[in-house]
């Protein structure tokens, strides 16, 4: 996730992580029987919705599968409250003034109960560098839920990276939705069937493994042999385990922001076993290869969004100098919801959004691919 030295003494806390996100917009209330009186489809994309947003974290440990040690992540989850006030949420790094730790939790305004929207971040991230996203989904009434990568994170990084961290990432994330289902405080009540699934950089690679892509066994096993991954060793179960399945059914529509598809990983062709839709989000400042991945993509429900002057950061940090934190994650922000709420909640209206006949911003170039 971080490039540079700058990037690195931003997320040791020398900037606030609440930065340009803004004020939330007034609660609706705590009546439990609020989801009949309101419709949180008329909410706008663009705008904070009317719920506070709660923040928790716990651990979850778990066994990735035979042969591999059992792993320890520290899951992050935001949702919607009805309280004003609370104390700062404490993140990896950092604290969120804007995010209120252990708050109350709101009841669910949706009908199906909470949506949920699934995140992996990038490389010496953790699960809060996108905070100004979970919020943004918190406070139209979803839960967002984000694990920190162990081993990939700014405070517990280690380099050479093992090649079994490929494994580790899409399986995080699904452990991560688990940990939903089984979260007392929820009660059943987060919509896991169907969820939106996104990744920041490194974490677009885990966005495409979940979301369906095909591992291309024969070139990990060549790069194996060939001591190109990580401390230049493979993990004597890696294929097995790949080869076992790392897709979640779960995941029904996908958001890679500021990354592109791994050919490495996944072959020239692997994509086209991805069934979800899948919606790229980049910045004109930051070429990570989407153009490239454009030409490539075909025979998938496929679409390019290009920011104009968005950077690596307008899709975490905010630390962008050519496009205006708070109009990079307004339109992040307002794409993503629209996602959201066109493949997990139904709403068609959002429809025109994501095909760019309704414009969020002269800022925005929309293409599309193979749409349903």
């Amino acid at each position: 996730m971080c490039r540079d030295v700058c990037c690195s003494l931003a997320l040791l806390g020398l900037f606030s992580l609440v930065g340009c996100a803004g004020e939330p917009a007034p609660s609706p209330g705590a009546d439990s029987g609020q989801a009949d009186t309101v419709d949180p489809l008329s909410w706008d994309i663009d705008e904070p919705g009317p719920y506070g947003v709660g923040y928790r974290t716990w651990a979850r440990t778990y066994s990735p599968g035979s042969g591999f040690e059992d792993r320890t992540v520290r899951i992050n989850l935001w949702y919607p409250t009805t309280d004003t006030a609370g104390s700062a949420a404490a993140y990896t790094v950092g604290t969120d003034e804007a995010s209120f730790e252990d708050a109350s939790l709101a009841p669910p305004v949706h009908e199906q109960g909470y949506p949920v929207h699934l995140h992996s971040h990038g490389h010496l991230g953790y699960g809060a560098t996108s905070a100004f996203l979970a919020r943004h989904f918190a406070s139209h009434g979803w839960v967002f839920v984000a694990p920190d990568h162990t081993d990939n994170t700014l405070v517990d990084e280690v380099d050479p990276r093992p090649s079994e961290h490929y494994v580790h990432r899409p399986l995080d994330v699904s452990q991560a939705l688990d940990a939903l289902d089984e979260d007392a405080a929820l009660d059943g009540r987060a919509h896991t069937q169907a969820v939106l699934s996104s990744g920041h950089s490194f974490g677009v690679y885990t966005s495409w493994g979940v979301a369906g892509a095909t591992y291309d066994l024969d070139r990990i096993a060549a790069r194996c042999e060939a001591g190109e991954l990580g401390d230049g060793t493979c993990h004597p179960e890696l294929l097995t385990r790949i080869e076992a399945g790392l897709a979640d059914p779960r995941v029904a529509a996908s958001l890679p922001m500021a990354g592109t598809y791994s050919e490495d990983w996944f072959g020239d062709d692997g994509y086209q076993s991805v069934s979800v839709p899948v919606v790229l989000l980049a910045g004109s400042e930051d070429d990570v290869g989407q153009a490239g991945e454009w030409e490539q993509i075909e025979g998938i429900d496929y679409t390019w969004v290009e920011l104009e002057g968005g950077c690596h950061q307008t899709f975490a940090l905010g630390a962008c100098s050519t496009l205006d934190p708070d109009e990079g994650f307004r339109l992040v922000g307002a794409f993503a919801l629209a996602l959201g709420r066109f493949e997990i909640l139904g709403d068609s209206e959002q429809g025109a959004v994501l095909d760019g006949s309704e414009s969020l911003s002269e800022l925005v170039e929309v293409q599309v691919k193979g749409r349903r």
